[in-house]
């Protein structure tokens, strides 16, 4: 069995008849750990509910903004949890902007709706770049409304596991959720630090 790792040096295949063949992706040193994905390197939320561990090695992690309906359009800019990221060095990753325009001109200029549509299918980086600008007013508003936002639930979960941590026999799990929390918020500080200055 393999340790996971961010960045793997083993990856791992199985032939026609079930056979498995684990193989080194470049020349790993003698004495060298051997470590495999066991999924999205850039979501350790999900390591963390699924295998029990949390990854901090990733550089990013799910921008945690969630739709309540989520179209093929949506989709198609790139709505999906490995490509919606926070970065740890505050960055926000394209896609997370192109959904904060998507969402706000599908409400109130369907004709740039439109034009956004058509810039991204069709790879016409100037005309989305200018529908981005044009809209930063509000884009950038929605982001802070959501980085503020969550940072005030982590928060208040952080403070109601606080609180329970006295009874760990209860609550084994807490400090790893404790910690899994914190790196999100880390991650979510750096960002409004990143974008917004504070």
């Amino acid at each position: 069995m393999f340790n996971h790792g961010a960045y793997p040096e083993v990856e791992s295949s199985y032939d026609e008849e079930g056979n498995y063949y684990a193989y080194t992706t470049y020349d790993v040193p003698a004495g060298s750990p051997l470590r495999m994905s066991y999924g999205d390197p850039t979501n350790p939320s999900f390591l963390f509910a699924r295998y029990g561990f949390l990854d901090e090695s990733t550089e990013a992690t799910f921008c945690k903004i969630i739709p309540e309906h989520i179209n093929k359009d949506m989709e198609e800019l790139g709505y999906a949890h490995n490509r919606m990221l926070f970065y740890k060095d505050g960055n926000v990753s394209e896609e997370v902007w192109d959904i904060l325009l998507f969402q706000h001109v599908s409400s109130t200029k369907i004709g740039d709706k439109r034009a956004l549509m058509e810039a991204h299918r069709t790879g016409d980086y100037a005309t989305k770049q200018m529908l981005h600008e044009k809209y930063y007013e509000y884009t950038s508003a929605a982001l802070l409304a959501h980085l503020e936002s969550f940072l005030e639930q982590l928060d208040k979960l952080s403070a109601k596991a606080g609180e329970r941590q006295r009874d760990l026999g209860d609550h084994p799990r807490l400090p790893l959720i404790l910690a899994h929390n914190e790196f999100v918020k880390q991650t979510f500080l750096a960002v409004r630090m990143q974008n917004f200055g504070y």
